[in-house]
């Protein structure tokens, strides 16, 4: 019934329709889009690339490649308006839209045939063709200035780019490879001067899987070639490959021994070393050689106790130009012996008397040596700069053996290396030697074996050369071993061997010979005023005998007289007392007096007139007289005084005569007190003496006593001829009687009185 009524209600209306005529200007509108869009797409982008020049190119052939896979190709080539480049318009495809933008590049790739390989090698085929590298950084742009060669490559690839700057390009190109344990991990990309024009800047790129070797500390050097150096007897060849050789090449290492540095980051700079021993890590020193000293080749060898520790790697002036100022690089396991006190000389070949020394060096060339002390390197102080030396130094203080210093006045044929022998036997050497306010200090070294045999009791000599010594009544000659008497040489002996033992840098007296160093006794100084006729070895005689000798001749503090230092025998120590003198003795050449000619083969001599006083002390400091002493006294004989107004002709050593013998002398005078006459010493000889009595009567017999009268005539009397020409004194005596005392005084008389002539006693003599 509800459905009958609905279908009652509803009401049917017609429904009008688009005509078909009418969708064939919308299909031909889609078409006609479709139509445009194909024309633009198949046609592709119109992108403006700036060539220099437009060879190997052709319109319509010339590709655009990127991967191998062509993206487009030449559609136009124009030239600029300056006629200075082509424009190139390339037609690209519209899916590269998006990497054609600010950081984009373009360059032609054509076949280049070098020492550093081959490459596009597969235009000959194919020809020409524009490679473009895409980049998603900047803006878009449709303009481009292509690059003259193929892109370094870079950080976008995950590599890393670097800097090495270098003195000269050498033989580094670019392509050239960069080797790591000679492995190629990069290579060279370009190069150019740096800003400033004073040095090179090679840019360098590393593959990614290797950037990780490069580290801040990592030391870059030049491969390329191959690289001779050393010597004769040390050649060394290095080289990284055939490569290398032909196209150059660098090579990289990091120092294992320091400490682990950060990685290197892209645009890092490093100094590119000329060769390997030049890049060598290790420790800088400086080394000062004087000017005298030649170093020889460059890179000379560092050895220390013949092990290579180090090389010098540069030589240059210092800035005042008095030394020579040496760089060198010391292996990093050597740090320990850098310490202060470490020394430095060269080691040369010599040839001399003693034989031949660094005879290595003629073929190898000359080296540095190094030596440090035990003592130096338990102080531990870190040193850089350093001192050399032109030969060997001298042994350290703290190296084995027994250390000695030896003054002497002179060096006397002694040099360093000179030998010093015990009993014929080397048992040390001389280290070196310096002068000194004292003369010369020479160091010898005891060898640690033989250092027992020195004690307190030790004396040295030297034995350089041959020793003549004598005179007329005859000479001596000494000499040691062959080779003390080429190179000089030091022998010593020790009297007691339980002698307390000595200690390093204990000096002692080096003597001329053995005589003088055996010599001993106690040792006195004289004043004198000047040294004439003085010198190390004047001998001091006292009765003839030699008492001492001059050791050593110094001006005093006041520098106004000569101290001369005498060492007196063992058995003259006597004479050192209070009231002994001593004064030169010297030739006397004369009519009335001539004496110690001698002197004139012999050389002057000290004389000594000991103290004749009961009471003396000990004394080691005299003051020499300017001559003999007036008086003089014998140990025999009378000693009487004779007491005049004046001392005339009598002189030391006159006779005395008694009936015209000679039975005595004159010993000596000097001043009374008051000094209103002379006192005359005579001595008298035992023989003579019971001449001489109280009642003995004394003149002066010197000259000639001339009377002359008108009836008696002229007569002449003298003593003697020795009397006329030197003086002399007489005396007569009246009787036999008790003969005078010693230091008896009697009056001298000028002349005799006539009844003295006539005094002829019988006195009995012993």
């Amino acid at each position: 019934m509800s459905d009958e009524k609905l279908a009652a209600k509803a009401a049917l209306k017609e429904r009008r329709r688009i005509p078909a005529i009418w969708l064939l200007p919308f299909i031909a509108l889609m078409i006609v889009i479709f139509l445009i869009w194909r024309t633009l797409y198949q046609n592709g982008l119109e992108v403006h690339v700036h060539f220099d020049s437009a060879k190997g190119m052709k319109v319509g052939k010339t590709e655009v490649r990127y991967n191998g896979l062509a993206i487009g190709k030449v559609a136009r080539m124009t030239m600029t308006e300056n006629l200075e480049g082509v424009d190139v318009e390339l037609e690209m495809d519209r899916q590269m839209e998006e990497y054609l933008r600010e950081y984009s590049q373009f360059w032609l790739v054509q076949p280049q045939l070098s020492v550093a390989g081959v490459s596009g090698l597969d235009t000959l085929v194919s020809g020409n063709y524009i490679a473009f590298k895409p980049s998603e950084k900047g803006e878009k742009k449709l303009s481009f200035s292509a690059l003259k060669a193929p892109p370094a490559p870079g950080i976008e690839e995950g590599g890393l780019s670097l800097v090495l700057q270098a003195d000269e390009l050498s033989s580094v190109q670019e392509g050239s490879p960069v080797y790591y344990r000679r492995l190629k991990i990069g290579e060279v990309t370009r190069y150019s001067l740096s800003p400033d024009d004073q040095r090179v800047d090679i840019h360098v790129y590393i593959k990614p899987a290797f950037s990780h070797l490069v580290r801040k500390n990592t030391r870059f050097w030049n491969a390329g070639g191959v690289d001779i150096s050393g010597s004769l007897t040390n050649l060394k060849v290095r080289t990284q490959s055939l490569i290398s050789m032909i196209q150059g090449g660098v090579a990289l290492y990091t120092p294992e021994w320091e400490e682990e540095e950060p990685e290197a980051t892209d645009g890092s700079r490093f100094s590119l070393y000329t060769d390997y021993d030049a890049a060598e890590a290790g420790i800088s020193i400086s080394i000062e050689f004087p000017m005298d000293v030649a170093l020889g080749q460059e890179k000379s060898k560092i050895l220390f106790h013949g092990m290579e520790v180090g090389v010098i790697k540069d030589t240059s002036f210092n800035d005042d130009y008095t030394a020579i100022v040496a760089e060198a690089v010391i292996r990093p396991e050597a740090k320990p012996i850098l310490v202060k006190g470490a020394r430095f000389w060269v080691v040369a070949p010599q040839i001399n008397l003693k034989g031949i020394t660094g005879l290595e060096t003629l073929l190898g060339g000359r080296y540095i040596a190094m030596d440090v002390s035990q003592v130096d390197m338990k102080k531990a102080e870190p040193a850089t700069q350093f001192a050399g030396l032109g030969q060997k130094p001298p042994a350290s203080p703290s190296s084995p053996g027994l250390h000695l210093e030896l003054r002497a006045d002179a060096l006397e044929g002694l040099s360093q290396g000179s030998p010093v022998l015990y009993r014929k036997l080397p048992v040390g050497e001389v280290e070196s030697y310096t002068l000194s306010n004292e003369g010369v200090v020479i160091k010898v070294l005891i060898s640690p074996k033989y250092q027992h045999l020195v004690n307190k009791s030790t004396v040295f000599w030297n034995i350089s050369g041959v020793t003549l010594e004598g005179g007329l009544q005859g000479f001596k000659v000494r000499a040691g071993t062959l080779n003390s008497m080429l190179s000089g040489g030091i022998a010593f002996k020790t009297p007691d061997l339980n002698a307390a033992r000595v200690s390093n840098k204990t000096r002692f007296v080096l003597y001329d010979d053995i005589t003088r160093a055996s010599e001993t006794g106690k040792v006195i100084d004289i004043q004198f005023e000047s040294a004439d006729g003085l010198q190390v070895g004047t001998r001091m005689k006292y009765k003839g005998l030699e008492m001492g000798r001059v050791t050593e001749l110094n001006l005093d503090k006041d520098k106004k007289s000569i101290q001369a230092k005498v060492l007196l025998k063992e058995n003259a120590g006597w004479l050192a007392r209070s009231g002994s003198r001593f004064w030169l003795v010297k030739p006397k050449l004369g009519l009335t007096n001539t004496a110690h000619l001698e002197t004139l083969l012999t050389g002057l001599y000290i004389g000594v007139s000991p103290s004749a006083s009961a009471r003396v002390t000990e004394q080691e400091t005299f003051v020499a007289d300017s001559r003999a002493p007036d008086d003089q006294p014998r140990s025999s004989g009378l000693r009487i005084q004779l007491i005049s107004s004046q001392l005339g002709s009598i002189k030391p050593g006159n006779p005395v005569y008694y009936r015209e013998i000679p039975v005595g002398t004159v010993t000596g005078f000097r001043l009374g007190s008051p000094a209103d006459k002379v006192i005359i010493f005579l001595n008298i000889e035992d023989h003579y003496a019971s001449l001489v009595t109280e009642k003995s009567r004394f003149w002066n017999a010197s000259g000639v006593d001339i009377n002359f009268g008108l009836f008696s005539g002229a007569k002449i009397r003298t003593e003697s001829l020795e009397a006329l020409l030197a003086g002399g004194i007489a005396f007569a005596t009246p009787e036999q009687a008790e003969p005078a005392a010693a230091e008896t005084s009697f009056e001298l008389a000028d002349k005799p009185k006539p009844e003295w002539l006539k005094w002829a006693p019988g006195i009995v003599l012993p």
